[in-house]
């Protein structure tokens, strides 16, 4: 399986990590651009990862292109390369037009638009594929749970959540602290509020029914009543909507 890499970041890193830790035979030639990445996967995994003299020579190595670069550079950077017909490419790259990208490249046997999240390191978590396609739904399950979207704007919705992966980190780290306040050590809180949020997301996959129920779930005057009536009162949990609207219309901008 030879895969290249263009645009050595953080989530074609995270890509790159997951292949080569996941027990397939993998071939990785990834770009030089951000050389302390590229060097790190190179030093890393010796025997899978190396480094090409420049994104032709990713493009001419490999079947399956991941094109990992800032949206407003993609273009240029394709516009540059050669392709041929047999030539694979995934685009990472948020709001990449792909009717524009195969007719800036040429034809390809697969143009698809792909979110993954920095845990496909870990081969854990989804990764959204637009549009759905067998041969890419096997690859990419190699890296975590594939959700295909069957259009861009179906995409669009997927890739808007992804912007509460800091606010939730931020939740997680104040309850850690207010752990600690409270005399708690920060390896006891950190390991029970993981393990508790965890199970959460696993039952939440699993209820039959609409989620509203589950989180209906509770003792009238109970602890879990009490928080969410205060937070449902404060306006609180509204809040988390209007963050996803306001970055609903920004994707739907790129």
């Amino acid at each position: 399986m030879n895969i290249g890499l263009i645009g050595t970041g953080i989530i074609g890193s995270a890509v790159v990590t997951g292949f080569c830790e996941s027990g397939s035979p993998v071939s990785v030639c990834v770009s030089p651009r951000t050389r302390e990445k590229a060097e790190k996967l190179r030093d890393t995994y010796p025997d899978k990862v190396r480094i090409g003299v420049d994104n032709q020579q990713v493009v001419d190595e490999s079947e399956w292109i991941f094109l990992a670069v800032l949206p407003q550079q993609a273009m240029d950077v394709l516009g540059g390369l050669r392709f041929t017909p047999e030539k694979k490419l995934i685009s990472l790259v948020p709001g990449l037009d792909l009717e524009e990208t195969v007719r800036r490249v040429g034809p390809l046997a697969v143009c698809v638009d792909v979110v993954p999240l920095p845990f496909a390191a870990r081969r854990i978590g989804p990764v959204v594929l637009c549009p759905p396609h067998p041969e890419v739904r096997e690859l990419l399950s190699l890296l975590g749970t594939v959700v295909e979207a069957e259009t861009p704007e179906q995409m669009s919705v997927l890739r808007t959540t992804t912007a509460l992966m800091s606010p939730y980190y931020m939740l997680l780290a104040k309850v850690v602290a207010w752990c600690r306040e409270k005399g708690l050590g920060e390896e006891q809180a950190r390991t029970y509020l993981t393990s508790y949020w965890g199970a959460l997301g696993q039952m939440a996959a699993v209820f039959p029914g609409p989620l509203e129920e589950l989180a209906m779930e509770m003792t009238p005057g109970g602890l879990n009543w009490q928080a969410f009536n205060q937070l449902e009162d404060t306006g609180a949990l509204q809040e988390w909507k209007s963050a996803l609207e306001t970055i609903w219309e920004r994707v739907r901008s790129m």
